[in-house]
């Protein structure tokens, strides 16, 4: 990764909930950087030291399925990930890659949850991350339900 400092004023959907305040006390302990293409930037299984912010570029989103990865979805600007994990403590069930290069913002795991304690309104910032996490799984849900009438994705039915 190639560190450099990048820190603007992008917007993206933890921020845009934040008051001018709260962006400020995370702005101190960010750090913006280009990151190649190839980057993991979330890996599934493994707890993230920070938050990743996509300033700039494109990332896959994959999940490890028993035979191959799926490709979820892609996302670019203002895409937040690694919330679910460092809210709740588990691991996460995707990775995250860069596509192309592109600029990040990160945020220490620890200086994130020590202001999310000092400050309870950031809560519905984090709802609301989550929430629109909830809405992409549930589109992708939907999409495939369509490709796969009946639900049986390994073998087509027996007809008897």
């Amino acid at each position: 990764m190639n560190s450099t400092q990048l820190h603007s004023e992008a917007t993206n959907e933890l921020y845009e909930m934040l008051s001018p305040e709260l962006r400020a006390e995370l702005a101190r302990s960010e750090r913006s950087m280009i990151v190649p293409k190839g980057t993991a930037l979330i890996q599934q299984g493994v707890l993230p030291e920070h938050l990743v912010i996509v300033n700039s570029g494109k990332v896959a989103v994959t999940l490890n399925c028993a035979r191959r990865s799926a490709s979820l979805d892609y996302s670019g600007a203002g895409k937040v990930f690694g919330m679910r994990a460092m809210v709740s403590g588990e691991l996460p069930e995707i990775n995250v890659t860069s596509l192309a290069p592109c600029s990040i913002t990160t945020v220490p795991r620890d200086a994130f949850l020590v202001l999310l304690k000092s400050n309870p309104e950031i809560y519905f910032a984090v709802a609301k991350v989550l929430s629109t996490d909830l809405k992409i799984a549930d589109r992708i849900l939907r999409d495939n339900s369509r490709r796969f009438p009946g639900g049986n994705r390994s073998r087509p039915s027996k007809t008897v």
